[in-house]
């Protein structure tokens, strides 16, 4: 829910309360007045344009998941079903094998009754074997048993008329058991097109039917059942359903439950599926299939929360982005109107202005520290396990989308989040550039591939095109150059629905070693901008444009980005017509860096395990959901996880089991983190544990402090799954195992494999890709398989690497063939 004006009062006793504007002040600045209530209304359908996207998102996914989850009862009836019916046919092959023996063939009892015998003894499932004749006189293998006229019987009808049949159970008045006949036609010369000339038979008991049913389970209160042909009960748990031998069953389609009887006929007329139905007064899925050997069915019942109850952590994560948007709604609003109150009365009071607006700002930094903690601790479940399902292997495709449009729409709101709190310390002059070495081309590369993605959801093209001469290492802060790019070129693609992006980076003049000037600037052929209206581009929560667009974004960005480029020592321009398109562009002078490889990550696959020993990490945590996490990111890759829920439970723990590594939350009821780090470290034996601490508050401060403290590292909320490896890599000394490793031999061996087009072609190809032109490049490759079918593997490689992106991939695929 949104903060309420009281509780932000309550919570900063400190800050100086704001005074409301009055009717006479708001008439006589109409215009701020107007921006405030726009700044208001832009952050409100920010918000719920997010809401909206998640609601339909989780209801997609939900209703996925459901499927998912229905496909599974559904495969474990196939199973039993599978069982019994494979069971039946290993039964007809027996006794179509005894009706293609000579002795059988004869239909004369006093010839093959010793033959039938033999095989009664010697084969444990049946109980008896029968020989009838045309006329229908059938004898058996049971003791002093009487020649008895079974022309009536279904199974004698089916087989004289040809057939090899499975008959619905029968109670044997002998012995009280219920027994399944199963039958086959006598054929003189074993021709199939030939009349049939007597029927053996034989009785099974119903106990394989009974155990594979009565084990079929799918949670606690769940049940199977099997039903005949006529809807009665060949099993159930129900015994008033069972036929006896004083009377028969009741035929399920006539049942007193509405929902028993709606489901027994389904199954009587062989359909299939999975229903949510009412029985015995309650919600139950039902899911039914048909034998294929015989004309039964079996269905399983199962209570609704058995299933429904795995979607819970679904639905707990569609809670907390609902209230993590609405206080997100709250939050902004009234910071929004805290700042344009307190700006009226610095003009009215020259002197009191500057301590107001002080005390505001205190206030304010300190409230979006703490509402940034507040925010990110549930965003820390919704990204982790959004991460957690991504790195699933058996989600299906439309899933795996929902699980992506759920992580989307969290990282918005972290991405809002992170902007405010950017915007904060811009203002108050406490942002400061993180430098360090990198390599241009693949930082560059990067940013292309992430909004060639976004262009080409929007079907238009993206060019990429760089100096030849562009300098290999450069010294700035790579996050916020990133920032900035992303961020100019999203506007750009959001504002073009026709035409082309083209991220053009130039080297301007020469180099003043050791540093560099370079030029970047993004073009595009959207809609323009009017030349009112490009004044108040870099101004805070200011939009401009069609209406529809505005709810796609904060009005922060291009604040934001300007600043970030002003600390860099550069001017964001524009030069834009309306109509025909916009061209944003920046220059900045940077340090050449000749040591940026040591900067560079290896490439790695997706990782499944590490090598070595399994590691004991202790995770300590407040919060389930953050443990659980960390729980299911770490558990399948072998990691032995252990949870704390305070510091003293996590002290307690160490006592007992001194695990290789801890990961501990930092604000904790009982004992909170700094208190627990100070203990730790005062303990001769813990002195050298490794400790990372992983919090929701990110303020630099806050960091060092948990390093000063302490720790050995620091892990920011909510958990981003590599930042996540790359220091458990580092302070545990792992090696990790990963999926994608292939040996150069195989490599070669595709190589020899693999036809590749006339040289022309391939060149024409590594100029696409080096232009950043992958839809025509796929295109090309598909005309060229078309036309021949010698070049389709080659181009199914060269088609797969484009569509996922790989443009240094593709490049050097291409190029060992050019050399």
């Amino acid at each position: 829910m949104p903060m309420s004006t009281l509780s932000f009062w309550r919570f900063f006793p400190s800050a100086k309360k704001p005074v409301c504007d009055s009717p006479s002040s708001l008439q006589k600045n109409p215009v701020r007045h107007s921006r405030s209530l726009l700044a208001k209304v832009i952050v409100g359908g920010t918000t719920l344009f997010v809401v909206v996207g998640a609601y339909f998102s989780y209801q997609t996914v939900r209703s996925i998941m459901l499927t998912n989850l229905k496909g599974q009862v559904l495969s474990e009836v196939e199973q039993s079903r599978d069982e019994i019916d494979h069971w039946l046919a290993m039964l007809k092959v027996r006794v179509e094998m005894l009706a293609n023996t000579d002795l059988v063939r004869s239909v004369d009892w006093s010839i093959a009754s010793k033959y039938l015998k033999a095989e009664d003894q010697r084969i444990e499932d049946f109980s008896l074997f029968g020989l009838t004749t045309p006329d229908g006189w059938r004898e058996s293998t049971v003791p002093n048993s009487k020649r008895a006229n079974v022309t009536d019987r279904r199974w004698f009808q089916r087989s004289i008329a040809g057939y090899v049949h499975v008959g619905d159970p029968m109670i044997a008045r002998a012995n009280g058991v219920s027994s399944v006949p199963i039958s086959s036609p006598i054929r003189r010369d074993g021709n199939l097109s030939s009349s049939p000339i007597g029927v053996v038979h034989g009785s099974v008991s119903v106990d394989r039917i009974k155990y594979v049913t009565e084990t079929l389970k799918y949670g606690k209160n769940s049940y199977a059942f099997t039903l005949n042909s006529a809807g009665q009960a060949i099993i159930h748990p129900n015994l008033a359903f069972m036929t006896t031998i004083e009377k028969p069953g009741i035929k399920l389609v006539e049942a007193a439950d509405p929902g028993l009887a709606a489901i027994a006929q389904k199954m009587v007329n062989q359909q299939q599926g999975i229903e949510l139905v009412t029985l015995d007064k309650t919600k139950k899925y039902v899911a039914f299939l048909p034998l294929k050997e015989a004309n039964w069915s079996v269905a399983l019942v199962i209570p609704r929360e058995n299933i429904e109850s795995q979607l819970k952590l679904l639905d707990t994560i569609a809670l907390a982005i609902l209230a993590l948007a609405g206080t997100l709604i709250g939050v902004l609003v009234y910071v929004q109107s805290a700042e344009q109150t307190q700006l009226k009365q610095s003009k009215a009071l020259a002197d009191a202005a500057k301590e107001i607006a002080d005390s505001a700002n205190n206030a304010k930094s300190e409230f979006l520290a703490n509402m940034s903690h507040e925010l990110r601790t549930p965003l820390n479940g919704i990204l982790g396990y959004a991460q957690i399902l991504g790195r699933s292997k058996v989600l299906p495709d439309k899933e795996r989308q929902g699980v992506n449009i759920i992580h989307q729409c969290g990282s918005h709101l972290l991405t809002l989040i992170n902007d405010i709190l950017d915007l904060s310390k811009i203002e108050a002059r406490k942002l400061e550039l993180a430098s360090q070495a990198f390599h241009l081309p693949s930082f560059l590369q990067g940013v292309v591939e992430i909004c060639h993605i976004r262009a080409q959801q929007k079907g238009i093209e993206f060019h990429y095109e760089p100096d030849a001469d562009l300098p290999v290492g450069i010294s700035t802060d790579e996050k916020r150059l990133r920032q900035v790019l992303i961020n100019l070129l999203g506007n750009a693609i959001k504002f073009t629905d026709h035409g082309s992006v083209t991220l053009r980076v130039q080297r301007i003049g020469l180099d003043s070693d050791p540093h560099t000037k370079l030029r970047f600037s993004i073009v595009d052929t959207g809609v323009g901008i009017a030349s009112a209206d490009i004044n108040k581009l870099f101004q805070t929560f200011e939009q401009v444009g069609e209406q529809k667009r505005k709810v796609e974004g904060t009005g922060l960005g291009l604040a934001i980005s300007q600043q970030l480029v002003q600390l860099m020592g550069g001017q964001i321009q524009v030069k834009s017509q309306l109509g025909v398109g916009s061209e944003f562009f920046f220059e900045i002078i940077l340090p050449l860096a000749s040591d940026w490889s040591q900067q560079q990550t290896a490439s790695v696959g997706n990782i499944i395990g590490y090598e070595g020993v399994k590691r004991h990490i202790l995770v300590v945590d407040d919060r389930w959901e953050n443990r659980a996490v960390l729980l299911n990111l770490l558990e399948p890759l072998g990691f032995i996880i252990t949870e704390a829920e305070n510091g003293q439970a996590g002290l307690d723990q160490l006592q007992q089991h001194l695990p290789d590594l801890v990961i501990t939350d930092l604000v904790m009821p009982v004992m909170d983190g700094f208190e627990m780090l100070r203990k730790i470290r005062e303990q001769e034996q813990l002195q050298s544990l490794k400790v990372l601490v992983s919090s929701a508050s990110v303020a630099q401060i806050d960091q060092q402090m948990s390093i000063d403290a302490g720790g050995d590292d620091f892990l920011a909320k909510p958990v981003q799954v590599n930042d996540l490896f790359t220091l458990l890599e580092k302070h545990l000394e792992l090696t990790w195992k990963t999926e994608d490793i292939t040996d150069k031999s195989a490599d070669q061996q595709q190589l020899t494999e693999l036809i590749p087009p006339p040289l022309a072609d391939l060149q024409s190809w590594l100029e696409l890709v080096q232009e950043g032109r992958l839809k025509k490049l796929i295109a090309a490759a598909e005309q060229l398989a078309q036309e021949s079918d010698r070049y389709q593997p080659f181009t199914q490689q060269i088609i797969q690497l484009a569509k996922q992106f790989q443009s240094e991939q593709l490049e050097q695929f291409i190029q060992q063939y050019l050399s």
